[in-house]
């Protein structure tokens, strides 16, 4: 059944255009097109069994014109004027058939309603009040011409039965016509209220992360104040050692330095946020470019009595942007020396064939396994500790991976079953090669 269901929904929107193309009240207004192109293939043989021939060389004529406005406004993207033509016409054929098919006693007061329900589903709002008034107005004063001149509306049944199939058929038409408009229109409700109901429902989400987001914030830029603070109040009140100096000094410093990393990853997330990022690409000499950002985690993981190692490939290049890479690397070796006991050990290598370039940053870990799920990329505000108490609010990673897949990359990771993690970030390697990763994902 779902088969089914879906075959018939793939004939609707061939026939009514893709929703990315056209908007629904155009998809509507082919729907409708395509279902009075089958009616009048029904109505004329139709006409022509029940003895109105005439009736039947308009509708083929009109056939014709519905065919014509169909091509153009489904596949000439002229919707404007075959909407136009298509409800100028459609209304002057109703009148001409309300003389030609017995007035009131035939099956044209159906048509006029019909063609009120398709112009109010496809017409501009604007338009509603000429269009839906001359309906009106036009079958009233039919109406009154039929009720003050009988003689200029003939009676064209030829027995009573042909009136019945006549009308009958006219209503089934009619039911089906309005049919496809209102389904079309409340899949469409449906579908814009469920996402409607999406967003508030990640909205109230996202407003949760960011009230969390914040509070950590708060919390971990009171950390290196206080600090100062207080040294700044042991400078005045005490005597200290050139000693003591030097590890408030050293506290303040690591303190400082995790601080404004947090603050640098927070300004790069509120501006992708806010203004999204301007993505500029060049080749990139991936040593040239990261070495000095490498040099500089050396000295933090010196500290930490870590070693840092970088192992880059001769003539490695990326297709990227300078800045991304240079925040994508300093997040992955600053998570990877933040979670790294003394003692241990993290290494930064880059490879590159002729499509892609594979950046690899992995750690020996604190000793135990990692337990890490894909949700490390994704918002998490969480103040996660580091070996040495470090401090951060889970914005690093997911960074990188939204930067990543602005490169055309991806990223992802595998966890040591003894100690340690390691992450790669494969980026395109030339201009074409996006795809190829985009694939391969």
């Amino acid at each position: 059944m779902s088969f089914i269901i879906h075959y018939f929904r793939r004939i609707n929107q061939s026939i009514s255009g893709p929703p990315d193309h056209f908007p629904l009240t155009v998809r509507i207004f082919h729907a409708v097109l395509a279902i009075c192109i089958a009616a009048l293939v029904y109505n004329i043989p139709l006409n022509l069994v029940v003895g109105l021939p005439v009736i039947a060389l308009a509708s083929g004529v009109t056939l014709t014109l519905v065919i014509v406005l169909y091509y153009l406004s489904r596949y000439r993207g002229m919707t404007a004027p075959s909407r136009f033509v298509f409800c100028l016409t459609g209304t002057c054929l109703f009148v001409v058939n309300f003389f030609l098919n017995s007035g009131i006693d035939g099956p044209t007061g159906y048509f006029f309603i019909l063609m009120l329900v398709v112009m109010v589903a496809v017409v501009p709002v604007e338009q509603y009040w000429y269009w839906v008034g001359s309906n009106v107005l036009l079958l009233v004063t039919l109406h009154l011409v039929q009720h003050h001149h009988p003689d200029w509306v003939p009676y064209t049944y030829q027995a009573t039965g042909d009136r019945y199939i006549d009308i009958s058929s006219a209503y089934v038409t009619v039911v089906v016509v309005i049919l496809a408009c209102f389904y079309m229109i409340r899949r469409r409700y449906d579908a814009e209220r469920l996402e409607a109901q999406q967003n508030a429902a990640r909205l109230r989400e996202m407003d949760a992360e960011k009230n969390k987001l914040f509070s950590i914030i708060s919390h971990d830029l009171r950390s290196p104040l206080s600090l100062i603070q207080n040294y700044l109040e042991m400078l005045a009140e005490y005597e200290l050692s050139d000693e003591e100096r030097r590890d408030i000094k050293a506290a303040l410093l690591r303190s400082t330095r995790g601080t404004l990393d947090m603050v640098n990853n927070v300004l790069h997330w509120s501006k992708s946020q806010m203004s999204g990022v301007i993505l500029q690409k060049d080749f990139l000499a991936v040593d040239v470019l990261l070495e000095p950002q490498v040099q500089l985690f050396q000295a933090i993981a010196a500290r930490k009595e870590i070693i840092l190692e970088s192992v880059f490939a001769k003539g490695t290049t990326i297709w990227g942007n300078a800045d991304m890479l240079q925040l994508i690397t300093r997040n992955l070796l600053n998570n990877a020396i933040k979670f790294t006991a003394a003692g241990g050990r993290v290494c930064i290598s880059a490879s590159c064939n002729e499509a892609t370039c594979l950046l690899t940053v992995s750690d020996s870990g604190n000793g135990s396994p990692a337990q890490l799920t894909d949700a490390i990329f994704q918002l998490s505000a969480v103040s996660a500790k580091g070996t040495a108490n470090e401090s951060g609010v889970g914005l690093g990673l997911a960074l990188c991976r939204e930067y990543t897949t602005l490169l055309g990359g991806r990223i992802w990771f595998s966890c040591d079953a003894v100690s340690g993690a390691t992450f790669f970030v494969e980026l395109p390697a030339n201009e074409g090669a996006a795809g190829i990763i985009m694939a391969s994902s």
